[in-house]
């Protein structure tokens, strides 16, 4: 038998022989006197397959037994005797622990079995595994045997006490964790439930009232049954949820997480359920979010008239001229120019010089569809974007605007007059001008209507 072959498969199998075992354990009930935690099964295979690697590296031969020999003293049964000492103290019997060893034998010969050895190999290594469990068992019901009942009173008295610290220990961790903290069953009942928690939910708050039998968690949670099976619904290891709720200390807002305890075993199957309070971070964030918000309106918009800025009014102007080429469709622009807006501002003063803007905008912005777009150019200045608009249409709008000044200013509710002089200049599907090429040409048409209006006043 190839020696090399036979310590690969112990030393690259540890997960496989790990669950074999484990799954002895799960089906003949042994799990309820086990460990819950996957490092603690694995640690138990590893130590036994390095026992057994080390036995393969010295002897070709199989291990048998003589008369004469002395199993507690073997390195053979080393790692046994340990491992049967520390379940003794934790009240195991002898029985219970060589009838789940066994299981792990078992779970070794499963392993050779399912392997691609050859027939031949098959029985060397079974036999030899046979014979590693049989100098285990021997050397550790040896040992077991070999104590007095005093002393395993005294071994049991003293795994009481570290157990009842290891308890003690637990508790205190428990309960002084920051987060809230509610522990349930298999059956969605709460076990318990940390300091944390009963300060937060409950009137009065006393370290240690559920473990010690002296609160009823009913009444106040029963919300948290509904969200448990939708969660055992789900099949998830984990899940997270937010919600808001009243509380003692006020309304609060928490990233609640459920996780399935790690029990491998399967042993104690309940969840753990966590709270974190995000109360102030959500409140932070609605600030951020507002601040960003007004951050973003002062970045493209101007603030006097809520119409867009020059920089956001170019850029829109630019993507409307590339998609113009892509689909061949009308675009119009208008420059627009209030009138007289020096003299009012000199005569009546800024404030009122801005109450004129704000009106005459008010006026555009009713008039506009929503897919058009007005931008303040400079102080008296601005751009209105049609798309989809010929010139004629555009015009019609602008005078639509120009009527409804001219009724207000009738009105005689202002010492001046309301009006603006404008240039549309509808863009050709070869229109080759850059974006300050076609606000100079509009400018331009501008500035002659201008021009036409001091000639002939009306």
């Amino acid at each position: 038998m190839d020696k090399e072959k036979f310590k690969r498969i112990i030393l690259e199998n540890e997960d496989v022989l790990m669950e074999k075992a484990l799954n002895y354990g799960k089906e003949r009930n042994y799990t309820k006197y086990t460990s819950t935690l996957k490092e603690a099964w694995r640690m138990s295979i590893a130590g036994l397959s390095k026992a057994l690697v080390k036995v393969i590296e010295k002897n070709d031969a199989i291990p048998e037994m003589g008369p004469d020999d002395d199993f507690t003293k073997s390195e053979v049964a080393e790692f046994g005797i340990i491992e049967a000492q520390k379940h003794r103290s934790r009240g195991v019997t002898l029985g219970m622990f060589l009838s789940f060893m066994k299981y792990y034998q078992q779970a070794y010969e499963d392993l050779i079995y399912e392997s691609n050895f050859s027939v031949e190999e098959k029985r060397y290594c079974s036999l030899y595994i046979k014979r590693y469990f049989d100098q285990l068992e021997l050397g550790f019901a040896l040992e077991w045997s070999g104590l007095s009942e005093k002393q395993k009173l005294e071994e049991l008295q003293k795994s009481n006490r570290v157990i009842t610290n290891e308890k003690n220990k637990y508790l205190t961790v428990f309960e002084s964790i920051y987060d809230p903290i509610i522990l349930v069953d298999k059956n969605n009942n709460i076990e318990n439930i940390n300091y944390k928690a009963v300060e937060v939910f409950f009137d009065f708050a006393v370290s240690g009232m559920k473990y010690y039998g002296n609160i009823n968690t009913e009444k106040e949670f029963d919300w948290l049954n509904r969200e448990l099976d939708k969660f055992m619904g789900l099949n998830e290891k984990e899940v997270i949820i937010e919600k808001t709720m009243e509380t003692k200390k006020g309304q609060k807002t928490f990233m609640i997480k459920f996780r399935k305890m790690l029990d491998v075993s399967e042993k104690y199957r309940g969840t753990v359920i966590l709270f974190n309070d995000i109360t102030e971070r959500k409140e932070m964030d609605q600030i951020l979010k507002k601040q960003q918000e007004k951050l973003e309106y002062y970045a493209f918009t101007d603030p006097m008239t809520g119409v867009s800025n020059r920089r956001t009014g170019l850029m829109i102007l630019e993507q409307e001229l590339l998609f113009k080429h892509r689909i061949d469709a009308p675009l119009s622009i208008c420059f627009l120019d209030i009138d007289g807006l020096k003299k009012i501002n000199d005569t009546y003063g800024h404030e009122e010089g801005d109450i004129l803007i704000n009106l005459i905008i008010e006026n555009l912005k009713e008039s506009v569809r929503e897919i058009d777009t007005i931008s303040r150019i400079g102080g008296d200045e601005f751009l209105i974007i049609f798309p989809g608009c010929f010139e004629s249409d555009a015009e019609k709008v602008i005078q639509r605007i120009n009527y409804k000044l001219e009724d207000y200013d009738k009105k005689n509710e202002k010492p001046y007059q309301h009006g603006f002089s404008y240039g549309i200049l509808e863009l050709c599907v070869d229109n080759k001008l850059s974006i300050n090429a076609v606000i100079n040409a509009a400018d331009k048409k501008m500035y002659q209507n201008k021009m036409q209006k001091m000639i002939n006043p009306k």
